[in-house]
């Protein structure tokens, strides 16, 4: 079935939900312009996408990917990332998330050992973008298709036709993998280390009255390191980004909620309720109070 898109995370930006179950580790989800965006997490599982509609922006680790209509990406385990609204009016991103032992079996096994352990631990591989141009891409972007169909309508022994076309990916995966990625220099891996780090501290303490000196802090980095690795990384510096990441918990809080529009500012930082109406105005396109009705 498909499951709601939802990202809890805990203080280390590590999602919290369950994909799927134990004895079946694996789940499909809709993305669409009411859940995009999709907020800064990593998974201990494995992640494919396609757009099946418009075009969203993916980040994947330092890099940044706009996909377009029959486009697709691999996130692998352990990777931080986000995906995002862009100009497309009718946005619609299919992910199927499972975890390894899905197709890998048990950790002695020869699926696990030949395939699945040289994929996931490859830190320099954080995922790869796929094109429908490129024919074995539009080959794997079928089977991640019908891998997210099959879990989504659950048919008849739809278990085995998932684990097959997801065997299939990590198969073509593995087989193209030193040879159609680019690698990721020590500098860059321990970049998106850090950002796994200051985003984290930016999601315990965002209530309170933070500095960017407490930010960089928080992964053992200067300021002005902490200013370029949110650029590389994320393309923003960490006050924006501090600012959308409370607009976006306030927003939630007004949704979910029946706290005050004053209470719910509060609660997400913000101090002087002019100011966060100007700013919530100016990224959601209507006040907080409009917000609320409309949803």
């Amino acid at each position: 079935m498909i499951a709601p898109c939802t990202c809890p995370t805990d203080p280390h930006k590590r999602e919290l939900k369950n994909h799927g179950s134990f004895d079946f580790p694996a789940a499909c989800y809709e993305n669409t312009l009411n859940t995009l965006p999709v907020p800064w997490h990593w998974h201990d599982e494995l992640e494919l996408s396609t757009t099946e509609e418009g075009s969203v922006t993916v980040h994947i680790g330092s890099e940044i990917y706009r996909m377009e209509k029959g486009d697709g990406c691999f996130i692998n385990a352990g990777v931080l990332h986000a995906f995002e609204k862009n100009d497309s009016p009718n946005a619609t991103e299919h992910a199927v998330v499972f975890h390894p032992r899905l197709v890998g079996g048990s950790m002695d096994s020869i699926f696990w050992q030949k395939y699945i352990m040289p994929l996931t631990f490859d830190r320099s591989l954080p995922g790869l973008i796929l094109k429908e141009a490129i024919p074995w891409q539009k080959e794997l972007l079928s089977y991640i298709r019908t891998a997210w169909e099959v879990c989504a309508y659950e048919g008849q022994d739809y278990e085995f036709a998932a684990r097959d076309a997801l065997s299939k990916c990590i198969a073509m995966l593995c087989h193209r993998q030193k040879a159609q990625t680019a690698r990721l220099s020590e500098k860059t891996i321990r970049q998106n280390e850090r950002m796994k780090v200051m985003l984290s501290f930016i999601e315990q303490h965002f209530a309170e009255t933070i500095t960017v000196r407490q930010i960089a802090s928080s992964a053992c980095v200067s300021e002005s390191e902490c200013m370029r690795c949110f650029r590389q990384t994320i393309g923003t510096t960490p006050v924006s980004y501090l600012k959308g990441y409370r607009l976006q918990c306030a927003a939630d809080l007004l949704k979910n909620t029946d706290l005050s529009v004053s209470s719910a500012a509060s609660q997400c930082g913000f101090q002087e309720m002019s100011y966060f109406a100007r700013t919530f105005r100016q990224a959601y396109g209507c006040t907080p109070s409009s917000y609320r009705k409309a949803r």
